[in-house]
């Protein structure tokens, strides 16, 4: 990044079209590196050495310019600028400065790799005797850190645990009442919620020293009734409450310091170690009831708080069917997933031989989804049918009860090829974009690349309809798969109508 030469990096090859063809080199002390005599091609080009991770030629997320081989194309005097690994460490104390041992400390990088902006974990460490904890080997970015601990001291009196004496019950209470505290999620370097975490900008090689302070405070006690009088135990089923928060722009990220037993014979479950604040409470297997018997509540906690099982609004389950169009059903196991972009959930099913598939015990929270497909090479979802969700596009918006739906996924897929033109003449590592015309709820039709070194580019696997292609320079922290920030670049873009499978060839402006 500084120009300086490197020496002794691992330079590696592999065809775009062959990737049994590989080749390595070292590079000389000047940085130098060459491969000689290659078929004419397309050539992925990595580099790896101490203290780099491993990284393509001029990457940007998991894309990278490759290196077109042939007659009048220019495959020399590249300049490949390896970015050095930075890291992230600090120690957490309590409100006293003591350390905090065995807090578990979480990484969270901000990235747009989804068309927006999201923090998602990245990483995860336990800090030492010292309270330490150390990230090492990252690349460049945003990151935040975030620490779940539970007090060393702490102590959760549970309900009917006191002596039967008033007076001893009373100073016993007294006592633990002290001893009864939890510690928030805290995010650095002392914020008790997300909004006011702050961020840590990473830079190549760099070493940033993240300290964070947690601080103690009494502790909720919920309290989550099954049945009545006449049916002690009803709707407990076979699992226990999950609690999870809500951080950043949605993600749920389950409470680490909670914990919980059954008390009262069975008919009241009990949680303690969690600090006052905003959390999803959920029950996703109900055991009892096959449809609608999970529940969630999403609330503010503090103190005591009681629920009663059958007042909280239903968990969804759903069932379906897949059908495939344009080629044998591919072997292995195929599953469908439902892609929940705001909390970062995914939910899987397996397809049956039949070509049905059932979510069974993963009961699913009300919320907008993705349907894709996993281990369905060359297919694509054209478009789900539902009973008892909305359609909107390729999501389904799911409000609780029972759904099904029928997802058809087709093999008559278009690729379109196209170059990259600034001024008439190629252009190398461009961010280009396919865009479906409703781009607010049809993410899942979103084709990206990078250009190569004489401009071309591929985008595979595109459903038929209108789109249009952009081609942007230095553009790759756009969020991509917002309409807002799409709206500058779609009118100088190239349009293209996909009527069904085949090839398509287009160029694109440079914006």
């Amino acid at each position: 990044m500084t120009g300086e030469p490197l020496g002794a990096v691992k330079v590696s090859i592999v065809a775009t079209e062959n990737e049994e063809f590989q080749r390595h080199v070292m590079t000389s002390p000047d940085g130098r590196f060459a491969f000689a005599d290659l078929p004419v091609g397309k050539y992925s080009l990595t580099a790896s050495a101490y203290g780099y991770r491993p990284q393509g030629f001029n990457q940007h997320g998991d894309f990278y310019t490759g290196i077109a081989v042939g007659p009048d194309l220019d495959a020399g005097n590249l300049t490949f600028r390896l970015v050095p690994d930075a890291s992230i460490e600090g120690t957490v104390t309590d409100e006293d400065g003591e350390p905090v041992r065995n807090a578990n400390v979480a990484l969270f990088q901000r990235t747009n790799d989804t068309g927006q902006q999201r923090t998602q974990q990245v990483s995860g460490a336990v800090t030492d005797d010292r309270g330490h904890y150390r990230f090492s080997h990252r690349p460049p970015g945003t990151y935040f850190v975030a620490v779940s601990a539970r007090p060393w001291y702490a102590q959760y009196p549970i309900q009917g645990q006191l002596p039967g004496d008033p007076a001893d019950a009373a100073h016993l209470a007294e006592e633990k009442a002290q001893l009864d505290v939890a510690y928030p999620m805290t995010f650095y370097p002392s914020a008790e919620d997300s909004s006011g975490a702050s961020a840590i900008t990473l830079h190549p090689g760099e070493r940033v020293t993240a300290d964070v302070a947690v601080r103690a405070m009494p502790a909720v006690h919920l309290r989550i009734k099954y049945g009545d009088d006449k049916n002690p135990g009803a709707n407990a089923g076979n699992g226990f409450p999950r609690v999870s928060q809500r951080i950043f722009e949605g993600t749920l990220v389950p409470v680490m310091s909670a914990q919980g037993q059954n008390t009262a014979a069975g008919t009241t479950y009990e949680y303690t170690g969690i600090a006052p604040g905003h959390y999803v409470i959920e029950m996703p297997d109900p055991g009892l009831k096959r449809n609608g018997g999970g529940w969630y509540k999403e609330m503010d906690l503090s103190g005591t708080v009681e629920l009663d099982a059958r007042e909280n609004p239903p968990l969804a389950t759903v069932t379906g069917a897949l059908m495939l169009e344009g080629a044998p059903r591919p072997s292995g196991k195929t599953f469908v997933v439902l892609v929940n972009r705001t909390s970062g959930e995914n939910f899987s099913a397996e397809v049956t031989a039949k070509g049905t598939f059932d979510f069974g015990d993963s009961e699913i929270r009300p919320g907008t989804y993705e349907v894709v497909l996993n281990n369905a090479p060359g297919f694509q979802v054209k478009g789900p049918l539902a009973k008892g969700a909305r359609v909107v596009g390729k999501t389904l918006e799911i409000s609780g009860g029972s759904v099904e739906f029928v997802c058809t996924a087709t093999h008559a897929v278009a690729r379109i090829d196209g170059v990259v033109q600034r001024d008439d003449k190629p252009f190398a590592g461009a961010m280009v974009v396919l865009v479906p015309r409703n781009p607010a709820s049809n993410w899942t039709l979103f084709r990206r690349d990078q250009s190569d070194s004489d401009g071309t580019f591929s985008l595979h696997e595109v459903l038929p309809g209108p789109y249009t292609v952009i081609a942007l320079e230095n553009a790759w922290d756009l969020d991509w798969a917002s309409p807002a920030a799409l709206q500058p670049y779609l009118k100088n873009g190239t349009p293209v109508d996909v009527a069904g499978e085949g090839k398509l060839s287009v160029k694109v402006p440079l914006q």
